[in-house]
């Protein structure tokens, strides 16, 4: 999903399009706000746009992505092998080996894209030994790599973690920005 198709946050948006299109885009944000609005389909829109074969410039001197090229497909589906996408497993919580894995593929260039990306979803699920793994990794990221931590609860997280990510806070959607999302799918006004 390109950026363009992200319902509200515009403001949001536009500044990781003009943070990519600049190459200033810091290698760990946090995207917190209320769930269900939207932050890991950016986080989504942002891998994309930062591997997509063939960009667009925006007219606000941004970026965004296709959302067609074979890049940008793969990532929609969740097979790009540079964007991983960290979630809890069947226990509700997200554990160390997963954050292990990650780090340690962070460590190597990215295979195919420009970036890897390392989405971790529901990232207040993270248990305490995991968050003390993610610290060196979001203190000095490797240059080809970033994080991108998505909550509905950060102040769950460590302050430590937190200290090292820049955060970009999600606020709730207008009822006339999700009524224009929803026609723009095909939902009569009525409805």
């Amino acid at each position: 999903m390109p950026f363009r198709d992200v319902i509200g946050h515009r403001r949001l948006v536009g500044l990781l399009a003009r943070s990519i299109q600049r190459q200033s885009l810091p290698p760990s944000l946090i995207f917190a706000g209320p769930a269900g609005i939207g932050k890991r389909l950016t986080a989504t829109a942002v891998a994309q746009t930062l591997n997509c074969l063939t960009p667009k410039t925006t007219t606000d001197d941004g970026v965004d992505a296709c959302g067609v090229c074979s890049s940008c497909a793969r990532i929609a589906r969740g097979i790009h092998p540079d964007v991983l996408v960290i979630e809890p497993g069947d226990n509700g919580s997200i554990k160390i080996e997963q954050i292990r894995d990650a780090v340690e593929r962070t460590g190597y260039r990215p295979f195919e894209g420009r970036r890897r990306v390392v989405i971790v979803d529901d990232a207040d699920t993270l248990v305490v030994p995991a968050q003390h793994a993610l610290l060196k990794t979001l203190e000095e990221p490797p240059s080809s790599s970033m994080f991108i931590l998505v909550s509905s609860r950060p102040d769950v997280l460590l302050p430590t973690v937190r200290s090292r990510c820049l955060h970009l806070t999600f606020r709730p959607l207008a009822a006339p920005e999700i009524a224009k999302g929803l026609m723009a799918r095909g939902h009569s006004e009525p409805e």
